[in-house]
């Protein structure tokens, strides 16, 4: 499997080389959201004397910061392409081959990642000095936020493919991710921090799985948790990632038998 996964990341590499508009483009993506939210709360804390719920507005900047790197590295796209993967009928040559197509988009996201990273960190520096960013952050943050931020690109990924079977039903699947990432935009700490939110969407955020890919890695990095509380959020992210996982093997089996049956 790892001389498999060498090979593809090597393809890939060089077929994401020749896409660099492309690439540009997602890393405004990763910068854009974060940015516009901290100009906004930032506004707010200066209309409010400062602060609000007690974040001034270099906590705004250490979170958004934070919030940036995350979202980088979690985002999934895979869901809105593969509609057409179906529709079109370039998914049965996959499912003919003996490595399962979930690893194809696996290398793509890391691929794409790795490339725009290397833009991503200075940008995120530069906003970080500008707003005068604060952090917590201690040595057991950092330690915890590297499994954290795989815990959460995985939850992602597996409920963006839960969300992409529906492919196999319907052909309106878009509507269906759209919708999906609407609901996640509220509740995984992007439009405000999760210690921010009112009750009743706070729990919300922690009792459905969005608030673990973004906002937990996010306040773990930053430092805006206790040591008890981060791990009690990282075993949340554990259990909706086997959540998650296993539903995608129930819908995918469903979905290639239904696929099938249509003789596609």
């Amino acid at each position: 499997m790892i001389a498999t996964y060498r090979t593809l990341l090597v393809g890939q590499f060089q077929q994401a080389s020749q896409y660099r508009v492309s690439m540009f483009l997602y890393l405004l993506f990763s910068l854009i959201r974060p940015i516009i939210f901290l100009a906004a709360w930032s506004a707010v804390a200066a209309a409010r004397g400062g602060a609000v719920g007690g974040f001034t507005v270099a906590d705004f900047a250490g979170y958004y910061v934070c919030m940036g790197l995350v979202l980088h590295f979690t985002t999934a796209w895979n869901a809105y392409e593969f509609e057409f993967e179906v529709a079109q009928g370039r998914l049965s040559p996959k499912l003919l081959r003996p490595l399962h197509p979930l690893h194809y988009s696996v290398v793509e996201n890391l691929t794409w990642k790795a490339f725009t990273a290397f833009g991503l960190f200075p940008a995120l520096v530069v906003i970080a000095i500008t707003f005068h960013a604060r952090f917590e952050t201690q040595w057991w943050n950092v330690a915890l936020f590297v499994p954290s931020l795989l815990l959460g690109a995985a939850l992602r990924f597996f409920l963006g493919w839960v969300v992409a079977a529906a492919a196999f039903w319907t052909t309106r699947v878009n509507a269906v991710v759209t919708l999906f990432d609407r609901t996640a935009f509220i509740f995984a700490g992007q439009i405000a921090p999760l210690a921010l939110m009112p009750g009743i969407l706070q729990t919300l955020s922690y009792v459905l799985p969005f608030g673990y890919w973004i906002g937990v890695p996010t306040d773990i990095l930053r430092g805006g948790a206790s040591l008890e509380q981060s791990l009690v959020w990282m075993a949340g992210q554990v259990a909706w990632l086997i959540a998650s996982y296993a539903l995608f093997q129930i819908v995918w089996r469903a979905g290639v038998r239904e696929y099938s049956a249509a003789g596609a």
